[in-house]
């Protein structure tokens, strides 16, 4: 008999996990829960292979902030210089955040999937969840390389008309004038550096993302469990201790009540600088890129470049803010499905006193923030993009 694999009976899990995976095999370490067996040699060669892509990340970042030091750059790459200045070290950033809280991480990821599984899960919902999971993540990582392939076509094409060699970030070392088989490899490797932080900052920000997704899934699945508690309670108000069953079960739906907001906070917290980060990344990127389409010369190439990392920009910081909202959404339809669970057909004023106290937990509205200030939510996903133009209208 076929022994059923992870992604059939606990898809979260197999999802989350395999983003651990990729972030393992890229160089940032083991965050996943479970230990995995590894032998003497693979830990020794794994240690090898974390020195040398982490230095190659501060490596290449540190040659890109000291070709500000050139005084050969045209006017294309001061402009792409002060993009990437600001872009490539908020990627760092998400890189060093990840490491400091790497023990946080881990835990919050082993109690929103494993605490209150054994309690009451719905796997059609949850199947459901990990279908945003790929939408979303697949959503993220395609625009990401797809902004990529544009820069570097633009980069092709300024070859051939200009003869300069094809780069798609500005550094200090090589120069354009250098040439020679280990100049070419050696901007072939600053060609790759940035696909590499790209991969990195993909995988965070799936990670960030279903952790958003998973804490507004444990919400909706909170409003199942008091659908079912209400339809229970219909059919079984006629049989004997049904009074002491259901303030039982109603307990139950209190504590997965109170784990669901637990699990938003410590979300919240452990995953909040990202949050910030990416809500600054595409403040000033966005700004940066209006200001590259009036100030640079622009053809088809450049304009579908540019215009391709703009959607990008809006497409990470959408894919932060819109499931962010819908966990304040989530949360809001609790306190209904609460109400109507079925406790008004159950006697005794020690019941009633204890929804009226869960009902008012439940009117608390839940808000997953950037700098502790900003909500995340659709409204401010417009406001953020208008907020950009703005910006960009009254600088220029």
């Amino acid at each position: 008999m076929d022994v059923p694999s992870l992604k059939e009976t606990h898809p979260q899990k197999y999802y989350f996990k395999l983003i651990c995976r990729i972030m393992y095999y890229l160089g940032m370490g083991d965050i996943w829960y479970e230990e995995i067996p590894v032998s003497y040699y693979a830990k020794k060669f794994y240690t090898f292979w974390r020195i040398i892509s982490n230095s190659f990340v501060v490596v290449v970042l540190v040659d890109e902030f000291l070709s500000y030091l050139r005084s050969d750059l045209s006017d294309r790459e001061k402009n792409d210089l002060v993009q990437f200045s600001l872009a490539h070290p908020t990627i760092a950033l998400k890189i060093v955040t990840l490491y400091a809280s790497k023990e946080r991480v881990t835990s919050i990821m082993k109690h929103l999937l494993e605490e209150t599984r054994p309690i009451f899960h719905s796997l059609e919902l949850e199947k459901m969840s990990v279908k945003r999971f790929a939408k979303y993540c697949m959503m993220m990582t395609g625009c990401s390389y797809f902004t990529l392939s544009a820069a570097t076509i633009e980069g092709i094409r300024i070859y051939i008309n200009e003869d300069i060699p094809i780069r798609t970030e500005v550094v200090y070392y090589p120069n354009p004038s250098q040439t020679g088989l280990a100049i070419n490899i050696m901007r072939f490797l600053v060609e790759f550096h940035w696909y590499y932080i790209v991969g990195i900052m993909a995988t965070i920000d799936c990670l960030a993302l279903c952790s958003l997704l998973t804490v507004a899934h444990k919400f909706s699945l909170l409003r199942l469990y008091f659908k079912n508690l209400r339809i229970k309670a219909l059919e079984n108000r006629r049989k004997p201790n049904f009074e002491e069953e259901f303030r039982k079960d109603f307990v139950i739906g209190i504590k997965l009540h109170a784990d669901a907001l637990w699990c938003a906070r410590n979300v919240q917290k452990i995953m909040g600088p990202l949050y910030s980060i990416q809500v600054y990344e595409g403040v000033t990127l966005l700004v940066m890129c209006l200001i590259k389409l009036v100030l640079t010369e622009r053809n088809y190439v450049f304009l579908l470049a540019t215009l391709a990392y703009m959607f990008s920009i809006i497409i990470l910081t959408g894919a932060y803010m819109i499931p962010a909202g819908d966990i304040t959404y989530e949360a809001t339809l609790v306190g209904t499905a609460m109400f109507h669970s079925g406790w008004e057909v159950c006697g005794g004023a020690g019941l009633r006193t204890l929804a009226v106290v869960a009902l008012q937990v439940s009117q608390v509205p839940v808000y997953m923030t950037a700098y502790g200030v900003l909500v995340l939510s659709h409204r401010n996903l417009v406001s953020l993009l208008r907020s950009s133009y703005s910006f960009f209208a009254v600088m220029y």
